[in-house]
Parts: structure tokens; C-alpha cells; sequence
């Protein structure tokens, strides 16, 4: 039996996640969850006609569900039986202080991305929630800030199985330039590289300060040849992508190779954020059995580790506590207390609700002080 798959969320990301999985033939069922019907019908519709377009046949259902219902989430999981759930769903997307006029969205960036962490933590929650009433055993991916949330869940026992994106969209533009400096075929050359979320603004902007921890391997025939061609610089090398939602094709087709290998028997060597609950970005091996951090020659799991928990501050965390609780970097939350009037300097889990309905009313005053309208730019992208 072909297995079954359940996407939670169709915003920018999970809508074109949607469209790559209907063209994958290996797919069973794809189960749709999302509190809009109305809407969630018509994107599945036009999803299936535009795969038959393409010669594809995909079976695509949808099911109404809300995530702040836990009781309701953990039936349609019981009924539905996926064999691998993936959630893109947040209270609020990533890409919005880019509309910001270009001095008020630096000052908002300057603060790092963890600041946002009560608005991508709070459903993921929910979810997991869920799937422990449900006694969920399939394997779990999330998508919103997984370096910091999958680990505060870990604290929680509620990790998911890993990640998505993040990490793993850095590794293609370090093997395209490591294969054009070797003049060799891609699929000759392997990277390995552990890192963090905030590590990826850097990679793909201009270095101005500080590179955040990693640590990067580039292999040819079986041999390393890091220094040989001068690896870091190929990492940090300019390399501009267009800003927004646009993206999200990057994320959505590591994801789906992600799934891929979760499918298949022998698995493959990938990369992925927060497998199993761990702070940052690693390689692994992904397969049926789910999500391990590779061994890496000369360096330990728990090097790795460090590496990424000393990333943190990059994004505006200064510690995550044995018990979740977020501990911000002073001068990142004094950005969003004068910026915003919002002050967090600690963060529990069990607020995290609270503080993003918070976060998200006064940024949206803020936005609105300087002319964009956040909630209509949110309803034209998805």
C-alpha cells in the first residue's frame, strides 16, 4: 500500500509543497488539513487538475482542522492514519517586516529572527500535543523555525521527527560552486555541514559582522578538499535571492526530497534542521526508520552540538533552560520593547500563546504606523 501523507497548513509554503507532492507517483493519499474549507477545497481542487495537466493521477482529500482544537486534531490523525505528518502552519509568516519601509525593517531585523519564536512555537505545540493523545507513532516534520522550536519541544518530550528547510537550503549552493571550482560533475561532490538557522541570512546576504559557528566539509571522489578550494569562502560567497515568500520553491523542494527518503528503504545522507529535537542544523540519514544525526569523520555529535547552541545568539537567544524556557539576548529585546513597546525577555512555553497574540497585535499598530497593512498583504499570498 502506498503510503499516506498529511500536510497541515496552506499558506505560501504548504500550498506549493502541496503542488510538488501531487506530482509525486511513490504517494498514496495526500491529506489536506486547514481551518478555511472554503478555500482549503478550491486549492486542492485546482492542485489535483493541475497534476492531471502534467499526466499525474494524485488522490488529494481535505479535511477542515484547527490546530487550537487538540481533541478534534487527534481524531482526524486516529481516522486518517498518515504515515507522515507535515506542518507549515504558524500564527504569522516569516516574510512580513520586509514590508516594512527599508529603515524600520533593518531595526526589526537587527533583533534576530528568535524574537518571533512565540508565533512559530505556539501551534507546533498544539500539534504535538495532539499527536501525543492521538498516540501518533508516524513521522513528524515541521517547518516553522525548527532550529529553536523542535528544541524547546525536546525539553517537553515533544519533539517532532525533524525539521525542514533552513540548513539544507545552503548545502545546493555550496556544492554548485564547490563542483565549478573542481570542474566536476555535482553528484561527484558531497557536503557536510552543520549549522544553524542563522547562519543561512548571512549565506545568502552580504556578511557585515560576525559569521555565526559552523562547520562545513566539502568531499570529492571520497576525498576532502576543503582547504583545497578554499570551502569557506565558497559558503559565504555573494550569492543574492530574490526576498519573500518566493523562497519558499527552495524550501518546499528540500522538503519533498526529505519526504522522499523518508519513504524509501535505504534511505539517504541529507540535511535537516532539529532532528530529533536538537538545537540547529546537521546531516542525516533519513529513511522508513526516520531521522539520525551522519557521523561525521573529526567531529563528535556532541561538537556539532555546541556549534549550534553557541548559533543561537545569532538569532536573538541567548539559552534555552532545561525546562524550554527561552532566554532572550538583552539587546534583542530591547529592539521589540522600543520598536514595539512589547518586552519578553523570558519566554515559557506555556505563554507562548499569549505573548504571540501579543507580538502580532503591536506589530501590526507598528506596520500600520508607517502605511502597509499586514492582514491584507497575509490574504494575497495565500
Amino acid at each position: 500500500m502506498k503510503p499516506t501523507v498529511m500536510l497541515i497548513g496552506l499558506g505560501g509554503l504548504g500550498s506549493i509543497v502541496l503542488e510538488l507532492l501531487a506530482r509525486e507517483e511513490r504517494l498514496g493519499r495526500i491529506v489536506v488539513g486547514s481551518r478555511n474549507a472554503t478555500r482549503g477545497v478550491a486549492r486542492c481542487n485546482l492542485v489535483r487538475l493541475g497534476a492531471m495537466a502534467q499526466g499525474y493521477a494524485p488522490t488529494i482529500g481535505f479535511v477542515p482542522l484547527d490546530l487550537n482544537d487538540k481533541e478534534a486534531v487527534a481524531e482526524i490523525v486516529q481516522r486518517e492514519k498518515p504515515d507522515i505528518i507535515l506542518s507549515t502552519a504558524t500564527m504569522q509568516t516569516w516574510w512580513l517586516p520586509d514590508l516594512l519601509p527599508p529603515e524600520q525593517a533593518a531595526i526589526i531585523k537587527s533583533a534576530g529572527f528568535g524574537v518571533w519564536l512565540p508565533v512559530h512555537l505556539t501551534l507546533t505545540l498544539k500539534l504535538m500535543e495532539a499527536l501525543r493523545e492521538a498516540n501518533y507513532r508516524g513521522i513528524t516534520l515541521t517547518a516553522p523555525f525548527p532550529d529553536v522550536v523542535n528544541c524547546v519541544l525536546s525539553h517537553l518530550d515533544l519533539a517532532p521527527t525533524c525539521g525542514v528547510g533552513n540548513l539544507d537550503e545552503i548545502v545546493p549552493k555550496v556544492r554548485l560552486l564547490a563542483a565549478e571550482r573542481l570542474r566536476a560533475p555535482l553528484n561527484a561532490v558531497r557536503v557536510l555541514l552543520v549549522a544553524h538557522h542563522a547562519l543561512e541570512p548571512v549565506v545568502f546576504g552580504e556578511p557585515t559582522g560576525e559569521v555565526p559557528p559552523y562547520f562545513l566539509r566539502v568531499e570529492y571522489g571520497g576525498q576532502d578538499v576543503t582547504e583545497n578550494i578554499h570551502a569557506d569562502e565558497l559558503l559565504l560567497a555573494p550569492y543574492p535571492l530574490p526576498p519573500g515568500p518566493v523562497t519558499h520553491f527552495l524550501t518546499a523542494g528540500s522538503t519533498v526530497r526529505l519526504m522522499r527518503a523518508l519513504l524509501s528503504e535505504e534511505g539517504a545522507l541529507l540535511h535537516a534542521p532539529a532532528p530529533n529535537g536538537l538545537p540547529g542544523g546537521y546531516p542525516v540519514i533519513a529513511s522508513r526508520e526516520g531521522v539520525q544525526p551522519a557521523p561525521i569523520e573529526g567531529l563528535a555529535l556532541a561538537e556539532a552540538i555546541v556549534i549550534n547552541e553557541r548559533s543561537h545568539r545569532f538569532d536573538g537567544i541567548e539559552r534555552i533552560e532545561a525546562d524550554g524556557t527561552v532566554v532572550f539576548c538583552p539587546e534583542a529585546a530591547e529592539v521589540l520593547r522600543v520598536e514595539l513597546g512589547y518586552e519578553c525577555e523570558r519566554l515559557t512555553p506555556d505563554e507562548a500563546e499569549d505573548r504571540a497574540q501579543e507580538l502580532i497585535a503591536r506589530f501590526q499598530k507598528y506596520a500600520e504606523r508607517y502605511g502597509v497593512n499586514l492582514r491584507e498583504n497575509v490574504r494575497r499570498e495565500v
